[in-house]
């Protein structure tokens, strides 16, 4: 089944485009978080998502994206909330986001897994819908940590893009299609 991939800036609107496609694929919803939640900011950005989906929605909160996509409803459409949370925790548990200089093991890591994941989305029969930061579009930050993030959320992005569908990009609320 398709595997689609939604782009966008922080607060461009892309989760809710996530959201609707994952809605209207008529099959029921399993929402991937790979997020450790670690202040009340975070939490309640959290809590504020969860409202805001259906209730019949099942959400997963595991950093092994691999094995919850393995391991979801093969008819179950699957929504990935988001590549770029998911890349900071790989860095944050690996080191990786102290001073960019132990992400070497995490960014091994990082690269199969997004290969398995693409690999996994693909043979699917459900939608896979996966919501991905566009990061990079500004200076380039001074921290190590910083700049492997964006180097290796830029690399995840352009993997799954090759092996998706559909890539999207949302900007300020309004979508527009990649070819």
């Amino acid at each position: 089944m398709p595997l689609t991939l939604v782009l966008g800036p922080r607060r461009s609107g892309k989760t809710r485009v996530g959201e609707e496609l994952a809605a209207d694929a008529g099959a029921p919803v399993v929402v991937l978080a790979p997020l450790t939640v670690t202040d009340d900011e975070t939490a309640a950005r959290v809590a504020a998502r969860r409202l805001r989906r259906p209730p019949g929605w099942t959400t997963v909160e595991d950093r092994d994206l691999p094995g919850a996509l393995a391991g979801a409803d093969p008819g179950a459409t699957v929504l990935l909330d988001s590549l770029g949370t998911w890349v900071s925790e790989v860095l944050w548990q690996g080191g990786g986001l102290d001073d960019g200089t132990d992400g070497a093991t995490a960014a091994e890591l990082l690269h199969a897994e997004v290969a398995a994941v693409a690999m996994l989305a693909r043979e699917r029969p459900g939608l896979t819908v996966v919501v991905a930061e566009e990061a990079g579009w500004g200076a380039v930050p001074p921290e190590g940590g910083a700049r492997l993030w964006l180097d290796l959320l830029g690399d995840a992005a352009q993997a799954l893009a090759e092996a998706a569908d559909r890539v999207l990009l949302v900007v300020a609320g309004r979508t527009l299609e990649l070819p």
